[in-house]
């Protein structure tokens, strides 16, 4: 599962809208669930994430309708039981319009960042970047462990045997299955990010819902077009 390409275009997208840092700990707690569970959606009550988090209930409440406003999540609440969330793969990144600044204004950012090193020397890292930094050191050591129980690369019979097992598979999908398997074997099992897939069962299980949608949208494509029939001749031969 993507799980660092998702906290890298998580960090893309807050440099560009700011989501606070109440809604940065809630996504990436969210996303740490996630990676126990190895699955994109499960069920997490709020008195949970309070306690975790250190936030009231009201808090919760209002950071988790934000991040499902900016489109980083969907979430479903019943009384008396855990919420069911789901972390969203393929929400769009803004685009960032840098602000035009005039030369006297960066002179004076740059004497007040001076100012600013001279009376804190030594400052202190925040809690947030601790859970950031915490939260890829423990993807990247799962990925180590996987990469060593997962040196061989599969056949295209095994990729395909596999794929068929997985919960998500129908036979629409097996263009895509097959164009995914020889696209990673060209690219010596890179992904398009460019590193290495070090466990292709679970990349292949990330990637199938994202095939699923294309095959969807084309199927719809097919299906708008009208059949036209020929027009019958004016006059008999």
């Amino acid at each position: 599962m993507y799980y660092l390409e998702l906290i890298h275009r998580f960090w893309s997208f807050n440099q560009k809208i700011s989501i606070g840092s109440t809604g940065i700990s809630m996504y990436l707690y969210l996303l740490k669930i996630a990676f126990d569970n190895e699955r994109y959606d499960f069920q997490i009550s709020d008195v949970a994430i309070s306690k975790e988090l250190g936030l009231t209930r009201k808090t919760v409440k209002s950071t988790k309708e934000k991040l499902q406003s900016l489109g980083l999540i969907h979430f479903q609440t019943k009384n008396g039981l855990p919420g069911y969330y789901r972390l969203l793969l393929d929400y769009p990144l803004p685009v960032f319009e840098p602000k035009k600044v005039n030369e006297e204004e960066i002179r004076k950012d740059e004497f007040f960042q001076k100012e600013e090193e001279l009376i804190f020397p030594s400052p202190t890292v925040s809690p947030i970047q601790n859970l950031f930094e915490n939260t890829v050191q423990k993807v990247e050591a799962q990925s180590s462990r996987e990469k060593s129980n997962n040196k061989n690369t599969p056949s295209w019979e095994e990729f395909f045997e596999y794929a068929q097992t997985l919960e998500i598979y129908n036979q629409q999908l097996d263009f895509e299955i097959q164009t995914k398997y020889e696209s990673w074997k060209n690219n010596e099992w890179k992904n398009h990010a460019d590193r290495p897939i070090t466990n292709w069962k679970s990349a292949l299980k990330s990637a199938l819902p994202f095939m699923k949608k294309t095959s969807e949208s084309s199927t719809l494509s097919l299906k708008s077009i009208p059949n036209i029939n020929r027009p019958k001749s004016l006059s008999k031969k």
